[in-house]
């Protein structure tokens, strides 16, 4: 494992080789951004120096501060710019998880050959550092493009070997078996795998080292730290944003028929959840695709309603630093309470995402948090939420402390 005497130096791993001394540095990870990315730069005062030049596209690289393990994945791109007196390296990259988002499942035209993606895997087996708290999920041995009576963790897990990514889930209850999984010509991996999972309304993101992570909201505990306004708060915004806020979200399914059940009892399936803190008619219609029913309808359209309402009220928060005082860094998909009055907020919240960020005027953490209950998958009762009245505008702003 590599050592750094400097607890916020930040470092990147590649060929056995450190690199280090990076004058400005921007990483970011976040719950709806499935492969963190990164870009670090460097300023040589001579034409002469050669090191930072040996870094190329394609490589694999971990990222470090100090210690910790913050990104791994491949380096995508190496921006060089120079002038009389000095020459400018910058490395951009990002987690492995990004072969997921660009490239396609190879099944629908290419045969799987056998250790191919074992193969792509094994060239991880040397990096140093990787803690497990879940247990990956294993692919199967033998992968066609269509799968019967299978878990969708297992499925995902199949779709992502060929890349050479474990699948790390952290839900107990993904246990929902499928009938019948086809991936569609031309469909991009993490296409599929919202296909999949599209019902469970989850969490699915990456790991500092490269895995796939189905979680929940809020799996990465509660902060040590909170953020206080005079204390540890430089600077914070909130755009308050309601367009995207409708008062009535309708979600409209079918599902298989049966001797027993058929027609309009199969085929309008339907879930309906209303935001009574939206005080005109606005009404969002989602498609429900696949197998539906009424109760998977009336969850999605809760989900949807919970979202939106949450997405709203996001706020941006920047720190000095990148470590709580515990030592440990702030990390997506914690819980942290926020004591802002300027932006009338008192309440624990869920980092939706984190920013590490490096340049003349020091280090800083910007940290994006929302209600904790936009991702949560049990909801909440739009009448225990308002007393069963309807709200105003400014009654929706009640909770607000």
């Amino acid at each position: 494992m590599k050592e750094s005497a400097n607890l916020n130096e930040v470092s990147i791993l590649v060929d056995g080789q450190v690199y280090k001394g990076w004058k400005s540095a921007r990483i970011e990870c976040g719950i709806e951004q499935i492969s963190r990315a990164f870009a670090l730069s460097v300023t040589d005062d001579f034409p002469g120096n050669e090191s930072f030049r040996r870094l190329r596209p394609g490589q694999e690289v971990q990222l470090f501060i100090g210690n910790d393990v913050v990104c791994t994945g491949y380096i995508t791109s190496t921006p060089i710019r120079y002038d009389a007196k000095s020459v400018s390296v910058q490395v951009q990259g990002k987690s492995k998880t990004v072969d997921l988002v660009d490239c396609c499942s190879p099944w629908a035209a290419i045969a799987p050959s056998g250790g191919g993606a074992g193969k792509k895997s094994d060239s991880w087996q040397d990096v140093k550092g990787v803690k497990e708290t879940t247990k990956p999920v294993q692919p199967a041995k033998t992968v066609n493009k269509s799968w019967h009576n299978q878990t969708a963790k297992q499925i995902i897990a199949d779709l992502c070997a060929p890349y050479g990514i474990r699948v790390v889930c952290e839900v107990k209850d993904l246990n929902t078996k499928l009938v019948n999984f086809t991936v569609n010509p031309g469909e991009k991996v993490f296409e599929s795998i919202n296909r999949l999972l599209t019902k469970e309304n989850l969490i699915v993101t990456d790991n500092a080292y490269g895995d796939l992570v189905i979680t929940e909201p809020g799996f990465a505990g509660k902060c040590s730290d909170s953020l206080e306004v005079g204390k540890n708060i430089l600077s914070g915004s909130a755009n308050f944003d309601f367009s995207q806020r409708f008062s009535k979200y309708v979600v409209l399914g079918q599902h298989k028929g049966s001797d027993l059940e058929f027609g309009k009892k199969v085929c309008q399936d339907q879930g309906i959840s209303e935001d009574r803190g939206v005080p005109r008619h606005r009404l969002f219609v989602l498609k429900d695709t696949g197998q539906s029913s009424n109760a998977i309808a009336s969850n999605r359209a809760e989900f949807e309603n919970n979202l939106r309402r949450a997405k709203c009220k996001i706020s941006s928060h920047r720190a000095q630093g990148w470590r709580q005082l515990s030592g440990d860094l702030w990390r997506m998909n914690s819980e942290v309470v926020i004591e802002d009055n300027i932006l009338m907020m008192k309440e624990s919240q869920l980092v939706y995402k984190v920013t590490y960020s490096l340049d003349s005027s020091g280090s800083f953490t910007d940290i994006e948090s929302l209600p904790k209950d936009g991702y949560s998958r049990k909801g909440y009762s739009n009448k225990t939420a308002t007393n069963g009245k309807k709200d105003s505008l400014k009654d929706s702003w009640k909770d607000v402390k």
